[in-house]
């Protein structure tokens, strides 16, 4: 909410005429009496679900309670709701104590962390608001009603609002590529935010998650000191998941490895090299381990000679969606030689 300005001073009211001239000076920046969110320009409804407390004045709420840095208010957020049972009753201790936890989140600062810090915030964050939404609603049920569900899913975090999709389009991948879909480029939210990401990472493509059985339905609790190690475990759990790679040897003809990626490799294209289906082909390949990830290297790596032709496919996307769980490291696949955040 916008702070009102204090009111001005008069020599009536026993201030000084310079105070009344002061508070009515045009020079005099409102940046200290008000504050100017991206909720009241915003055309269309969002329902902002963390407001079991409500917070007047956030930044003060957390000089109060001793200012905890942002990723460990977002860890015990995404704990706490990946604790949460299918039918928690509206009375449950464990669902008030995330109520709680989620409503804490309207104190964080990150604009006050680094980038790197921020990464691991906003995931979880997003992990955070959905699983709050399908323990309240539950999950979309077909993709017209997807389209609604994430463009009006909401929270207030550092007196700003940003719904399910503007976390993850102007925050998350604010620097990277947009959706190749000229759709998309048409519905997409176009709010900035002052905390956004400024450094792309083609790993957040297989991070984020809205528990799509297209996708991964497993989440780690990202942490500042494992976020790295975390993101290309996570990689790897996604690809192992969602990648065929099969060959075929027709007696007329040359062998064929036929490879099919998840649609991510073909809306985000450009966060892959220079946005070729070979370029997706390699990134997937890093993050592969035993035959699939040989098989591709029958095809991509340089030298290899007679080289198999390749096929590449994108599997459709399916918005059925299902409640996240945590993925813990013990759980995940072997991770391949190439990682890192890749150009």
């Amino acid at each position: 909410p916008i702070a009102p300005p204090p009111p001005a001073a008069s020599a009536s009211d026993g201030g000084s005429a310079d105070d009344a001239a002061l508070s009515l000076d045009a020079s005099v920046s409102l940046d200290s009496f008000g504050h100017t969110s991206s909720v009241w320009t915003r055309k269309g409804n969002r329902v902002v679900l963390n407001c079991r407390r409500i917070y007047f004045r956030p930044e003060a709420a957390a000089a109060a309670e001793g200012r905890r840095h942002p990723c460990d208010l977002s860890e015990e957020a995404l704990r706490r709701a990946l604790a949460l049972q299918e039918n928690e009753p509206l009375s449950s201790p464990r669902l008030i104590a995330f109520l709680d936890a989620a409503s804490a989140l309207k104190t964080a600062r990150p604009d006050l962390i680094s980038d790197a810090e921020r990464l691991p915030f906003f995931l979880n964050v997003y992990h955070t608001m959905i699983q709050h939404a399908f323990t309240l609603l539950g999950p979309p049920s077909s993709s017209i009603k997807a389209f609604s569900f994430f463009n009006t899913i909401a929270f207030q975090v550092c007196g700003d609002v940003f719904t399910l999709a503007e976390l993850e389009h102007n925050i998350l991948r604010a620097p990277s590529g947009r959706p190749r879909s000229f759709l998309s480029k048409l519905v997409l939210p176009k709010s900035t935010y002052p905390f956004a990401l400024g450094t792309a990472d083609r790993r957040i493509n297989f991070a984020i998650s809205c528990g799509s059985v297209s996708g991964l339905e497993k989440v780690p609790i990202y942490t500042r000191s494992g976020i790295h190690l975390q993101l290309d475990l996570a990689a790897s759990a996604f690809l192992d998941r969602t990648v065929s790679v099969t060959h075929r040897s027709p007696p007329d003809g040359p062998a064929t490895i036929v490879l099919t990626l998840p649609k991510v490799f073909h809306w985000f294209a450009r966060d892959f090299g220079a946005g070729t289906p070979t370029d997706g082909a390699a990134a997937a390949m890093a993050y592969l381990t035993g035959n699939r990830r040989e098989l591709l290297r029958s095809c991509l790596a340089p030298g290899a000679d007679p080289k198999p032709d390749l096929t590449i496919n994108y599997a459709s996307f399916s918005f059925a969606c299902s409640r996240l769980s945590e993925l813990h490291q013990a759980g995940a696949p072997a991770v391949g030689e190439g990682r890192g955040r890749g150009a």
